[in-house]
């Protein structure tokens, strides 16, 4: 122990001694160390720790699995009266139960507001294991209808709007209207749904009150959530739920017609999209701190140059290799320790930066901070860090030529040509490391950039959107309904500074969707396999606000009423895939029926562009466009084109809304163009992370390539001394200084160019018309690390030009 603290008081002497070498390297450690434990920091918060729920491996999602070739995802929602069917016939759940949003108006025990909360089945408080604080929760009677007009309170709500009343059990709320009874309050413990699997996170609850018999069977508008029995596997409860689901569907060919099932747990729904993903970036960040190793490393072996005579006469009065080695050890590990700590105030720093970005893309960024897991990883990669850039140093500078390095005359205080080979393989690789992330990054570029330019089917310039739920209380019928969003349109587009105002029952890009089965009158199909679209209930200014091009026909009129014939607009995806080669207009469609709500056919009059509806990347859908006075519902997303800022317009528009009904609050007020950048902001994050790792990487490699060929060319001093006496010019000397350089740095653009070549394929799920060879990235990025490594050979050359002969042919 004595031994390692002499070592240590020696190492650290050393270090005080050379101040500008300690900068340097502890800086460069501490970029590599900083960026490393940022990222190993959101893994931890994301990927390695458990969600906030009682035996959060055993909750699973259960949904349906559309198995028909035009399903929309493999994510469907499902009826009531399938989960029914799944809770008795099941043997592998403990409990299931259904869930869905609601965003009502709360008033009556003060401000009105709307508050997000979650519709919820019986049982969902058993499959999430909670118990109330105050009360109790849901039985089975209250899921009925006309008995469920209770309310189950989360503890955050109660605490904000309630002030903590613990009298609070029996009183009295008005929702839409309506009253409720507050007959529980969660505890602090119990945790909503995250906003990933319920959007927004929902502040109380209350009961889904659905059917549950075969006519609401296909009413398909709800998810549902389980826990698995224990010692039961995600993929025992995938089979059990796919038979089931066969079963029904030969039960109830009707409404379960290619109506599969998929059972996926709650931990991979809300973070499996991102986990690759973040894998991909700690790899990323592993490659910066290998650059900031091959730095240090250079520096080490530079700096051995000067201690290269110290070494020798240790060895020569006795000291055994295996002490040098510990000695220089030593010397590494402090340095990476003292830049672990600075780069541990870096990481707490850039943990706070991307957990307020990541948030926005995923919940579970939120609260992410260095923990005590986080201190260890830094002090271990430290460690590591130590040995990796220290070690390969060490072993060259301790064993000394005795015989040379003790000669006076000897030139470059023992320098060898192994240290040179080892010095430009060092160099070689952080180019080639430094370009593999450039290349990663400057494909995300590329991607956001194509993303950006996509054709949406709208122009999103000037268009504010914001929703309206109508309670069913204060307008019961299809006539009110049609008559309040008339009366808020004409209103708002009357305003000074409005182009056109319309409404839309889905507004693209959001995180809403109709999808529909239609038939169609010349391509029959038995029920249970109608063709699926989506489905927007508009007005007759919503295309014109959003500027939807119309192809062929006309648009939804002010003479599309209830009274007039039944019509329908279609998208050119609709139109080539059920008419090709043939004029849509004329054609007639139709939604599903029943004997107690009969559906009229409708006659296609218009032909519209495609519109993205689920993202940017997405092929659009087959989109069907209706009038609302024709199909009426109380929820829709009014859409206003402005000639300016559209946030400007807001208070104005929320007057307009208040004159026709004063206790309407509308919510999810936003921009198209807010949407547009929230639907590539995954991308976006990932693509600026990378960004700022390959900046880090190039400054580092850029330090690294100057460190090393200033060394070169003041070891080669004399050498230059002697060739400008003997008539050589600047020019020879830069040429000679950049030509050293040069080879080392297109030797390392090469081995870049190969390894990106192989490397950049685990990011091809998150390109978008780009290829993950994309030669125009290549190009670019490998023209951009050659004029960096230029402008760093250049600046040493320049100033070897400098030189005066007679004081070089003097240098020792």
């Amino acid at each position: 122990m004595d031994t390692f603290f002499r070592d240590l008081r020696y190492s650290l002497r050393l270090l005080i001694k050379s101040p500008g070498f300690t900068a340097v390297a502890v800086f460069s450690i501490a970029l590599g160390i900083g960026a490393n434990t940022t990222v190993f920091s959101v893994i931890n918060g994301v990927l390695l720790k458990s969600l906030p729920y009682k035996d959060p491996s055993s909750l699973v999602l259960l949904w349906g699995d559309g198995r028909a070739e035009d399903s929309l995802s493999k994510h469907n929602q499902v009826s009531a009266t399938d989960v029914a069917d799944f809770r008795s016939q099941a043997s592998v759940f403990e409990e299931v139960a259904t869930y869905s949003g609601w965003f009502p108006i709360v008033s009556g025990d003060s401000e009105a507001e709307r508050i997000p909360a979650i519709q919820v089945g019986d049982g969902f408080f058993k499959v999430m294991k909670g118990e109330p604080l105050l009360g109790r929760v849901f039985n089975r009677e209250e899921q009925e209808d006309g008995k469920d007009f209770v309310i189950v309170l989360s503890y955050g709500l109660w605490q904000r709007r309630y002030r903590g009343d613990p009298n609070i059990i029996g009183k009295s709320v008005s929702l839409n209207g309506r009253p409720y009874h507050i007959i529980g309050v969660m505890g602090p413990d119990f945790h909503p749904l995250p906003s990933a699997l319920v959007a927004p996170e929902g502040q109380f609850y209350r009961p889904v009150a659905e059917a549950y018999d075969d006519s609401a069977r296909d009413e398909r508008h709800l998810r549902a959530i389980a826990r698995l029995k224990p010692g039961v596997t995600i993929e025992q409860a995938r089979t059990e739920a796919s038979v089931i689901a066969q079963r029904l569907e030969q039960e109830h060919p009707l409404t379960n017609k290619n109506q599969g099932a998929y059972v996926v747990s709650i931990t991979d729904e809300i973070v499996g999209g991102i986990r690759p993903t973040l894998w991909m970036v700690f790899g990323a960040v592993i490659f910066v701190l290998l650059v900031a190793c091959a730095n240090v490393a250079n520096l080490l072996l530079a700096r051995s140059t000067v201690r290269y005579k110290e070494i020798t006469i240790r060895s020569a009065i006795g000291a055994g290799r295996a002490q040098l080695i510990r000695q220089l050890l030593t010397e590494s590990l402090l340095l990476a320790l003292i830049g672990g700590g600075l780069g541990l105030l870096f990481a707490i720093w850039g943990t706070g930066m991307v957990a307020s970005a990541g948030s926005e893309i995923n919940p579970m960024f939120q609260g992410i901070h260095v923990d005590l897991r986080c201190l260890g990883f830094t002090f271990a990669i430290s460690i590591i860090t130590g040995l990796i850039f220290g070690l390969a140093p060490a072993l060259q500078i301790s064993k000394p030529n005795l015989a040379e390095s003790l000669k006076e005359a000897g030139r470059g205080s023992g320098a060898s040509a192994s240290r040179n080979r080892l010095r430009s393989v060092l160099v070689v690789s952080e180019i080639a490391m430094t370009l593999v992330l450039l290349v990663c990054a400057g494909l995300l570029i590329r991607t956001v950039m194509v993303l950006r330019n996509v054709e949406t089917g709208f122009n999103p310039k000037n268009i504010l959107a914001m929703n309206i739920g109508l309670p069913g209380i204060k307008y019961p019928k299809p006539e009110n309904q049609i008559a309040f969003y008339k009366d808020v349109t004409e209103r708002i587009a009357s305003l000074p500074g409005v182009k056109a105002a319309g409404t839309t029952s889905v507004l693209p890009l959001s995180d809403n969707f109709d999808g529909r089965g239609i038939l169609v009158e010349d391509h029959p199909k038995p029920r249970g396999e109608e063709i699926t679209v989506d489905l927007y209930i508009a007005s007759p200014g919503y295309l014109r606000a959003m500027e939807i091009p119309l192809v062929k026909g006309r648009a939804i009129t002010e003479q599309d009423t209830a009274d007039s014939a039944r019509i329908a607009l279609i998208n050119s995806s609709m139109a080539a895939q059920l008419w090709p080669n043939q004029d849509p207009l004329g054609k007639r469609i139709s939604f599903p029926g029943s004997e107690k709500n009969p559906q009229p056919w409708r006659t296609v009059v218009g032909l519209v562009k495609d519109v993205s509806q689920y993202a940017l990347d997405q092929k659009p859908p087959m989109q069907i466009y209706v009038p609302h006075a024709q199909f009426p519902t109380g929820f829709g997303t009014i859409v206003v084109k402005t000639e300016n800022e559209p946030a400007a317009m807001t208070n104005a528009i929320r007057r307009e809304i208040l004159a026709v009904d004063r206790d309407q609050a509308v919510f999810k007020v936003t921009t198209l163009e807010q949407l547009m950048g929230e639907s590539i902001l995954t991308r976006k994050f990932f693509m600026l992370l990378l960004l700022v790792f390959a900046a880090l990487a190039l400054v580092l490699a850029a330090v690294g390539i100057y460190g090393v060929m200033s060394y070169v060319a003041l070891q080669r001093t004399h050498e230059i001394g002697i060739r400008m006496a003997l008539g050589a010019q600047a020019s020879d000397v830069l040429k000679l200084i950049i030509g050293n350089g040069m080879v080392l740095a297109l030797i390392g653009v090469a081995a870049g160019l190969a390894g990106a070549f192989a490397l950049t394929r685990v990011m091809s799920t998150l390109l978008f018309g780009v290829t993950a060879k994309d030669p125009v990235t290549f190009v670019a990025v490998a023209a951009l690390l050659t004029l960096v490594a230029f402008v760093a050979c250049y600046l040493p050359a320049r100033r070897a030009t400098k030189v005066d002969p007679l004081i070089a042919l003097r240098y020792e």
